[in-house]
């Protein structure tokens, strides 16, 4: 009978090497020992687990169905251990490693990007990879480990961290409402205004806003259209029209006075209500930086945008 406690696992390491090289010689060569031992260690494996692993001939090797289910399980348990080597290792130590970090255009760069510096002067030996666009979606296929998305619903094939929900608002600049007689108490003639939009969900071209118990959909005239949240932006400070944006966005604008909000009363309906960091849900071997910055990130965002 098998006992696991004369089990070794350097036995079954050298047996995938033998089934990676395809041959004897080669995993001899490999693990440093002559061909008898690795015949030798291969045959005690065979003992401990009385089942024949490989069938041999002159040519090549062969796996029975039982070597084949060892070699399965050998990989999965080999990557296990390196796995927690590592981990281990990188316990009280600083995270090193590569981490590819996705941010939207506007997040990244308005609010976001100080915060990275601070975290890469804290962790400098951490090797730390940031694309600043709103195409992302597919994080696997663009080997992305870390992702910060507003959105409304996450990806069901991620780990998703909710840090908060998002609000957005209609803003210009006080020339542009004055310039145009902007009167905010008629939203139906709203839609003659110069409207400054996000071109990445035509949803917001239709304006869907609640007040208490009323709703309002009213189809806008977008005169200028960009994915990027700083150009628009910058287009509603230079008095090209009323703009729809988060209020992360707006917000300094709002307090200095170069932008207004038309109306601060009403909800605005957006398909892009939440902020989420995002994650894959098996990180590679540099989970252990992948959890830095994920942390990092989290405890800044909500400090942010909870006050």
């Amino acid at each position: 009978m098998f006992n696991i406690q004369n089990f070794d696992m350097n036995l079954v390491r050298l047996f995938v090497t033998i089934i990676d090289t395809g041959t004897l010689s080669e995993a001899a060569t490999r693990h440093g020992i002559t061909k008898s031992q690795v015949s030798k260690n291969l045959k005690k494996l065979e003992t401990l687990l009385n089942t024949q692993l490989i069938r041999r001939s002159t040519r090549r090797l062969e796996l029975t169905q039982q070597g084949e289910v060892l070699y399965e399980h050998g990989i999965s348990m080999l990557r296990e251990i390196e796995m927690a080597q590592q981990e281990i290792q990188r316990l009280g130590a600083e995270p090193m490693g590569n981490v590819r970090l996705s941010v939207p255009t506007g997040l990244g760069e308005l609010i976001l990007q100080p915060m990275l510096i601070e975290f890469k002067k804290k962790y400098p030996q951490l090797n730390l990879q940031i694309l600043f666009s709103n195409r992302v979606t597919d994080l696997i296929e663009s080997q992305i480990d870390v992702a910060v998305r507003v959105i409304s619903t996450p990806p069901k094939d991620y780990v998703a961290k909710k840090i908060s929900d998002i609000t957005w608002r209609l803003c210009a600049s006080p020339y542009y409402l004055r310039k145009n007689k902007v009167n905010t108490t008629h939203i139906e003639k709203f839609s003659n205004l110069d409207y400054l939009c996000p071109s990445n969900n035509k949803a917001y071209e239709t304006l869907t806003l609640i007040s208490n118990e009323e709703t309002f959909k009213i189809k806008m005239n977008p005169k200028l259209q960009s994915e990027n949240f700083r150009f628009l932006l910058e287009a509603a400070r230079n008095d090209l029209g009323v703009t729809l944006l988060p209020s992360y966005i707006i917000e300094q604008d709002i307090v200095k006075g170069t932008l207004k909000t038309l109306i601060p009363d009403m909800n605005i309906v957006a398909f892009d209500s939440a902020l989420y960091i995002l994650t894959t849900p098996k990180p590679h071997l540099s989970s252990a930086a992948i959890k830095t910055l994920t942390q990092f990130l989290q405890e800044q965002l909500s400090f942010l945008f909870m006050h």
